[in-house]
């Protein structure tokens, strides 16, 4: 599939980087690139074992270095860099099931958006019923690494005015007019840990995240 499969990654996160690659190398359809965007990784070598295994596999890689600037502008670096019809941000720290690509080829014929279900601590959690109507109705129906044309990141990449960024870019695309579709098991194994960026948000950023993506969902007025 014309796919690229990119993230972003900094500091101590370079540690799950063979993990990611692995997931991705052992795909029944493998993507067309793999873009890893180092933005300050402490131990590069972890970078370097991953670009060898999805070289071993077959899969055209690239990487990038930048310093890090913010989650969005993270993003929008790494997914900068790719050249395919469709792009997924795996972060470095979550890993790809076996037939993710294969699942997300199968809807991309009437898809503008591919919702890939999750694996999670407490059992599994899939959209297979999301809709545009759903997302702009501020209804969760999209995780950070559902792959998504690239034609319409070009129109509304990630926003860069804070870190809480990832409900508020479907709802941009959502308002772009992108035909949502979901898949009916798991896709991906969502991995969350002490550092992730999700158990690091104030009751206050909580909040105001909120208040951000619901102002979004009436009209889309973030640059």
């Amino acid at each position: 599939m014309d796919l690229a499969v990119c993230t972003s990654c900094w500091g101590d996160y370079g540690q799950y980087l063979p993990a990611w690659a692995s997931s991705i190398a052992d795909q029944t359809v493998k993507p067309a690139q793999a873009v890893i965007a180092d933005l300050g990784i402490t131990n590069r070598q972890h970078l370097r074992d991953a670009v060898d295994i999805l070289t071993a596999a077959g899969i055209t890689t690239l990487t990038a270095t930048d310093s890090y600037r913010g989650m969005g502008a993270a993003r929008n670096y790494a997914v900068r860099h790719s050249t395919a019809e469709w792009v997924m941000h795996l972060d470095a720290d979550d890993v790809l099931l076996p037939h993710a690509v294969a699942d997300t080829a199968a809807l991309a014929a009437e898809a503008d958006v591919v919702a890939l279900g999750a694996v999670l601590g407490d059992g599994e959690r899939c959209f297979p019923h999301v809709t545009r109507e759903l997302i702009l109705g501020r209804g969760f129906g999209c995780y950070s690494c559902s792959p998504f044309r690239r034609s319409l990141w070009e129109r509304r990449p990630w926003h860069t005015r804070n870190d809480w960024i990832d409900s508020v870019f479907w709802v941009g695309l959502a308002h772009l007019g992108a035909r949502f579709r979901g898949t009916v098991r798991p896709g991906f194994i969502y991995r969350q840990h002490p550092g992730s960026f999700s158990h690091r948000l104030s009751p206050v950023q909580r909040r105001a995240a909120a208040q951000q993506w619901k102002a979004a969902c009436r009209q889309w007025s973030l640059t």
